[in-house]
């Protein structure tokens, strides 16, 4: 019977759960979406070499490999036929739906954590259904880029569920849990203190029985504590929050976090409470109040009710890599963000779960039920939110008129469409907002360089790069730009300043290479195109930049095979076609010299295809 009972609640689980989270698998790639995935090098022909990349350093900015592996895999899977055939294009669905898929295992994994620590099933479930329908968990489910938070979530608490049944093999995949969700992402390093909070207060374990089986974990967390760390340097953090005013940060968040669990309402991508903007506010110096006032209650109720000091503590605990305490990178536009309490939201759970177990009153039993209701219907509308980029943004916007990334974003959407001049506008309204936003400014610059006001551009570049000096991809368009300029050996510069802040780079190895035959120095240039090639073999510009250079030296038939392979790759390049032709015909090969010239006609006469 009791078999029968559990598995009713995991189908009641998985169903509801579906119910709220799957129409988004028919939503679009948004926000960071495009640089991690559609965009990103590494990923995009999703080529095994490549993909060890993620393996070796952090990408952009956050060591995060098992996560990055997990999407080339999906990437292999979901890819579509494009127009340039060095290039991928890729269905979002299944990207969506291995998202909702890890957040139905993990709300499973609630299930048995709460079953184990409560022995009450439908408490259980309660608790359970709360971490999975709560508004709160749609960012990370609902945005594909949210797969750190989901995967890293779900397996920490495969970890503490393993952690907490104190055997021998099954601390051993605990450890294992442990460490792949720090490779998923690393603010997993928190879950030692879950557990040990979980142990302490909840099984009553002594403490020296805690600390010996949760020291080896904190030890194994050192290691990702420095690399991630070493990703985010405090030079390339725009605002450098004084160590007085951290505990203050750190305190509204938490006090702006229990607000938006107890009333989920104006959720958004972005609140724009960063500390910069919070020590402005003279409230800073008293939202501390609320959450210390509630920690007071609840440890005053520690000895008749221990569940709630552990709820409060598992709460806390997850969110404590970014609550402002240790600076990082996207604090310069918020602290807060949903997405931050996955894992935290356990701490809840927990409470509910134990809340229903002791209640025999139907009043409170049918109070929970309407409520967990509510938060479904809720997260099911707040779902709907994350559709496509120019839903998402006009609704953050409505969240926080004010919002630096929704104007950016916004410009990304409005420059990929080729509507320039209104990208331009909301670039400099982001840069307005939050003048120390390097991809906001980096993206400006590349749209002034579109519509051919380089020196403007070129500003925004350099101010990017002093904000972050690690910024490859501003180096890299500061090159383009010094091309157009003819300043090749500025180009040059620009181009290598980009291969070292990403050795990874294949288009600025491309550019560098061209820029260098250009300049003449030829053979330097085919080695720097030779390399572009190894770290992505379906680049079809190297290949015709390669041939281009191989011509130069007289190589004219090595010339020709790479000329072969750009139009193979990429069957519409007209000026490789129109190339080879040329050199065809040098060969006397006049029969595929026609044909090339054929195409070449075929495809201008077809004209450029749409931005």
């Amino acid at each position: 019977m009791e078999k029968f009972r559990s598995q009713l609640i995991g189908l009641l689980l998985v169903g509801l759960t579906l119910a709220v989270f799957l129409p988004a698998g028919g939503h679009d790639f948004v926000w960071d979406d495009t640089g991690n995935i559609v965009e990103n090098p590494y990923l995009n022909p999703p080529i095994f070499a490549n993909a060890l990349r993620f393996w070796e350093k952090p990408y952009e900015k956050l060591y995060i490999p098992l996560t990055y592996s997990v999407w080339a895999g999906l990437a292999r899977v979901a890819q579509m036929p494009a127009e340039r055939g060095d290039v991928m294009e890729f269905s979002p669905r299944l990207f969506h739906l291995a998202n909702v898929g890890f957040h139905i295992l993990a709300a499973l994994v609630i299930f048995g954590i709460l079953k184990m620590l409560v022995r009450h099933d439908w408490a259980a479930f309660g608790g359970a259904l709360f971490f999975a329908l709560h508004p709160l968990q749609v960012e990370p489910v609902a945005w594909i880029t949210g797969l750190k938070d989901v995967l890293s979530g779900c397996l920490s608490l495969v970890a503490i569920w393993l952690y907490l049944k104190h055997k021998g093999f099954h601390y051993v995949l605990a450890t294992l849990a442990f460490v792949l969700a720090m490779l998923a992402k690393p603010g997993a390093i928190t879950v030692p203190v879950v557990a040990w909070v979980l142990d302490y207060w909840l099984l009553r374990r002594s403490a020296r029985q805690c600390a010996l089986t949760v020291i080896p974990w904190i030890v194994l967390a050192i290691p990702f504590i420095i690399v991630n760390k070493l990703a985010q340097p405090d030079t390339i953090i725009p605002f450098f929050t004084p160590l007085w005013a951290r505990p203050l940060v750190a305190a509204d968040a938490l006090a702006f976090y229990l607000y938006k669990l107890a009333l989920p309402l104006w959720l958004g991508p972005d609140y724009g409470r960063s500390p910069e903007w919070l020590l402005q506010r003279g409230w800073v110096y008293i939202t501390w109040v609320i959450p210390f006032g509630i920690l007071i209650l609840i440890w005053r109720w520690r000895e008749r009710k221990p569940w709630l000091l552990a709820s409060a503590g598992v709460f806390v605990a997850g969110m404590l890599p970014v609550s402002g305490l240790v600076p990082f990178v996207f604090q310069s536009l918020s602290t807060v963000a949903d997405r931050y309490l996955y894992l935290s939201l356990l701490g809840p759970a927990l409470a509910l779960a134990f809340f229903l177990a002791a209640k025999k009153r139907k009043v409170a039993v049918v109070f929970c039920v309407g409520t967990l209701a509510l938060l479904g219907l809720r997260s099911a509308f707040q779902v709907s939110h994350w559709r496509d980029e120019t839903t998402l943004y006009r609704h953050a916007l409505s969240v926080n008129a004010n919002s630096s990334l929704a104007y950016y974003n916004l410009g990304n959407a409005l420059a990929e469409r080729g509507m320039v001049e209104n990208a331009i506008v909301h670039y400099r309204e982001a840069v307005r907002i939050s003048p120390r936003y390097p991809d906001a400014r980096n993206n400006l610059g590349a749209v002034l360089a579109r519509v051919g006001r380089l020196d403007e551009a070129i500003e925004q570049y350099r101010e990017a790069i002093r904000i972050d000096p690690t910024y490859a991809k501003a180096y890299y368009n500061f090159g383009n730009a010094r091309i157009r300029q003819g300043e090749w050996d500025e180009a040059v510069e620009r181009y290598g300043q980009a291969i070292k802040a990403d050795p990874g780079y294949s288009m600025a190895y491309n550019n560098l290479g061209i820029a260098l035959v250009n300049r003449g120095d030829v053979d330097a240039g085919i080695e720097h195109l030779r390399h572009a090639l190894e770290l992505n073999p379906r680049l079809a510009i190297a290949h015709r930049n390669l041939g281009y250079a191989l011509a130069k030296r007289g190589r004219i038939d090595e010339a020709i095979e790479r000329y072969r392979e750009a139009v193979r790759i990429e069957p519409e390049f007209a000026q490789a076609h129109e190339e080879l032709a040329r050199l065809l015909a040098q060969r006397g090969k006049r029969e595929e010299a026609i044909g090339h010239v054929e195409e070449t006609r075929r495809i201008m006469k077809a004209g450029p295809a749409k931005p």
